[in-house]
């Protein structure tokens, strides 16, 4: 339910013959012709949020009209209007508020001849108060800094008579990863109480696996320090002495974050898993094991509520322990944040091509049937992609609904502050999560009408078609494996068509021109990285390479882009590096992503084949597939030379990732296997195998003969050595020439990564050094 409540807006008397028109014309007027007519009332020993509103609105009434009210302490000089702020100067609000919420966010906003209130619960709240009255007069904050600002210009400037009160629609909002000191997360009214961090489990005195082996996982018969023994009474005893101690120190904090480490490693003692429901998680691939924490967290929460009633612990249902517990009934200061990262995170609740988010709904509803507050740890980003254009808008819109109703307290959401391919899905986000019934689609119009200007059609057409790309598409990878599929030909066709037709009614200055650059030059970042996926997938490196070259100078143009001038103001507003993570356009790992998960295939096929070699014979798209539940493979001989029989199936790899071929985020063993023929005019000559990229272990026979695995270390994800890393394998003694080689491989991919792709990822060749 919407928590706002307009207690009077205007003076609508109609019985008396006036017009709605005429009666919404008595206002308050704030500047006139270009000269100030209000002063800005503050309390005396004032807060500093209470300052802060001050001073927004003696500066945006300055950008709106030219004219800078004063601000002063107590009262006005007769004949000015009064903007009082401060619940102190209105104490009688407090009551009408508390009438709509007791939430501190909550405020009143009332206009009576001669004067306005902003009052809020707390400071807070009177500072978005103040936002509240901006808004009214037209100031938008699309993005940080003074591009993503939108500000009216008029010389008169009036609010109408009238009071509102209003609260936000949950008490918890953030954009985790979003700075907090950037003006645009409170213009936002983004706050509120923020869920701690909750991996690990904290112990006094701390464990170390060399002094107390025992109180860390066993695993296939020895101790690990990844995860620790939950069942060891001395576990127990220690994360209660921890506890103890940090709400000791921190008294006034409502909760710790306590849970697993990131990633798996859980311990296999029969104590622990006496301990679990047995319940298998298919999302997760491995046995549930949120029974075994929930236990933990019990003992943990029953010793510290001695001492210190109504403490809560906060962790997150992730991994193998997002599913609701079913042994152990939880205590109610349990408090999940639901962190899906097994599920798809493209697609919203409600829509029907994702099976995957339908889940989630259930599980959401799930827990808050079990406990009265659960928080949303989402991602509103697709994870691991370089921040190519991406938008989350339609899931959103329909996500934050279903939240609220289902009792979702607020949120705590894992993104990318890279504002050219996020803007409009966490401004959408970020006004849903203050107002769960703001209409979307106004808002959206709205935006594209303002920020873009006379570019507002064209940009508006293209960014709902990335919007409705990403929801009609039958997409699930995390990262960038995805884009191929979202942007088809006839969309990047359409989509250089529609920026094309911006730029130009844009203009070639002024803001509206710099707001269509930034979108359109993401766009030529995309259309870079799907030319290097093209080109590398039909063994041209040398034009893979340079579409690479291409995308990182891009990248690193809108890394170095500035959303703000540096304090000193000797840099201007796009203009060099930025001075930190805060004043950037662009998050700096869209660089590391590059490098990460793209580069090593395309300059490694580049170096081999157009630098020290040369291309012998590339391996097709399509592979005979097949899954390994049991490791009968190597017994049965899915290796060996020639026809082998068994059901295969046929699965691209280089064009498509496993989930997206109906494997769903698939963990276990499988198995590929192909021919190519390598010509005869390299023979006598040293040949290798090369694989651009697989996830996550691989071995590899070359016409029944074993050629080697990719095992040895590489830049790949956290414990998984190689994973996405190009490899080589000598195949010279084993290749023939001028007939097919039969060329299988078996991967084993079971741990965590935040992509959902598995098996071959990358193109596969055979090359030869070039001899002098």
């Amino acid at each position: 339910m919407k928590r706002t409540m307009t207690l009077l807006f205007g003076i609508l008397i109609l019985f008396s013959g006036k017009s709605v028109e005429a009666a919404v014309q008595e206002k308050v007027a704030l500047i006139e012709d270009g000269r100030p007519v209000c002063v800005l009332v503050l309390p005396a020993g004032a807060h500093a949020d209470e300052k802060l509103a001050a001073q927004e609105l003696q500066t945006h009434l300055e950008k709106i009209s030219g004219a800078k009210p004063e601000i002063e302490q107590g009262d006005a000089p007769e004949g000015l209007s009064r903007v009082r702020i401060g619940l102190s100067l209105n104490p009688e609000a407090q009551a009408e508020i508390e009438k709509t919420s007791r939430d501190p966010a909550a405020f009143l906003l009332s206009t009576t001849p001669g004067r306005v209130s902003l009052a809020g619960l707390s400071p807070e709240g009177t500072l978005f108060a103040a936002y509240e009255l901006l808004e009214r007069l037209g100031v938008r904050w699309y993005m940080p800094g003074d591009l993503g600002t939108v500000v009216p210009k008029m010389k008169t400037v009036a609010i109408p008579q009238g009071a509102t009160c209003r609260a936000p629609s949950f008490p918890s909002r953030h954009l985790q990863t979003v700075s907090r000191k950037l003006p645009w997360y409170r213009r936002q009214r983004l706050g509120g109480v923020y869920f701690p961090g909750s991996h690990g489990i904290g112990m006094l005195p701390r464990a170390d696996i060399e002094k107390g082996p025992e109180l860390f996982a066993l695993r296939n018969g020895e101790r690990h320090k990844r995860q620790v023994c939950v069942s060891n009474p001395e576990v127990v005893k220690r994360a209660i002495a921890y506890a103890l101690a940090y709400f000791e120190k921190h008294p006034h904090s409502p909760w710790i974050g306590m849970g697993p480490n990131d990633g798996g490693g859980f311990c296999e003692c029969p104590e622990c898993r006496a301990l679990d429901s047995g319940e298998w998680d298919p999302y997760a691939a491995e046995p549930s094991v949120t029974d075994r924490y929930v236990w933990l967290f019990n003992q943990v929460l029953n010793a510290v509520h001695r001492k210190f009633p109504g403490k809560k612990i906060g962790f997150y249902a992730y991994h193998t322990y997002k599913l609701p517990p079913r042994k152990f009934k939880p205590d109610p200061h349990i408090v999940p944040a639901l962190a899906p990262i097994t599920l798809c995170r493209i697609h919203g609740m409600s829509n029907p091509i994702c099976p995957d988010r339908s889940f989630y709904r259930k599980l959401m509803v799930e827990w808050g049937k079990l406990v009265p507050e659960v928080y949303e740890r989402g991602y509103y980003f697709n994870l691991a992609c370089p921040s190519l254009p991406f938008s989350k808008v339609h899931a959103v819109r329909d996500e934050t609904r279903v939240a609220f109703e289902a009792g979702v307290k607020g949120w705590r959401v894992e993104n990318v502050p890279s504002w050219a391919a996020c803007t409009p899905t966490l401004y959408v986000a970020a006004r849903l999560m203050w107002n769960v019934e703001a209409d979307v689609d106004d808002m959206l119009d709205e935006f594209y009408r303002t920020f873009f200007g006379p570019a507002a059609e064209p940009m508006g057409q293209y960014l709902t078609m990335v919007d409705t790309g990403f929801r009609d598409t039958d997409t699930h990878t995390g990262g960038s494996f995805c884009m191929p599929k979202v942007f088809t030909p006839e969309r990047m066709a359409r989509g250089r068509e529609l920026l094309n037709s911006a730029t130009e009614r844009a203009g070639a200055q002024g803001v509206f021109a710099q707001r269509v650059y930034l979108f359109r030059r993401n766009f030529e970042r995309l259309e870079g990285f799907l030319q290097m996926l093209e080109t590398r997938n039909r063994f041209d490196f040398v034009a893979a390479k340079k579409a690479l070259d291409r995308l990182r100078e891009l990248t690193d143009e809108m890394i170095d882009f500035r959303l703000y001038p540096n304090p000193a103001g000797n840099n201007p507003v796009g203009k060099k590096r930025p001075d930190n993570e805060a004043r950037a356009l662009w998050w700096r790992s869209s660089r590391s992503y590059i490098r990460r998960f793209w580069a090593p295939c395309t300059e490694s096929g580049y170096e081999r084949t157009a630098v020290r070699g040369e291309f012998v014979a590339g391996c097709p798209d399509e592979w005979d597939f097949l899954i390994d539940l049991n490791d009968v493979g190597e017994s049965a001989g899915w290796f060996r030379d020639g026809r082998v029989g068994g059901n295969w199936q046929r699965m691209r790899t280089k064009t498509a990732s496993l989930s997206d071929q109906g494997l769903h985020y698939y963990k276990g063993l499988s198995w590929y296997r192909t021919e190519v023929v390598a010509p005869a005019r390299f023979k006598g000559r040293k040949i290798y195998l090369w694989f651009g990229g697989i996830d996550e272990k691989a071995q590899v026979w070359l016409n029944g003969q074993l050629l080697g695995t990719n095992l040895s270390p590489g830049h790949g994800l956290p414990g998984v050595p190689g994973t996405f890393m190009p490899f080589d394998l000598d195949a010279t003694e084993t290749v023939r020439f001028g007939k097919p080689n039969t060329i299988a491989v078996k991967i084993t991919n079971k741990r965590l990564n935040e992509l959902g792709t598995g098996g071959i990822v990358a193109p596969v060749m055979f090359w030869s050094p070039r001899t002098k």
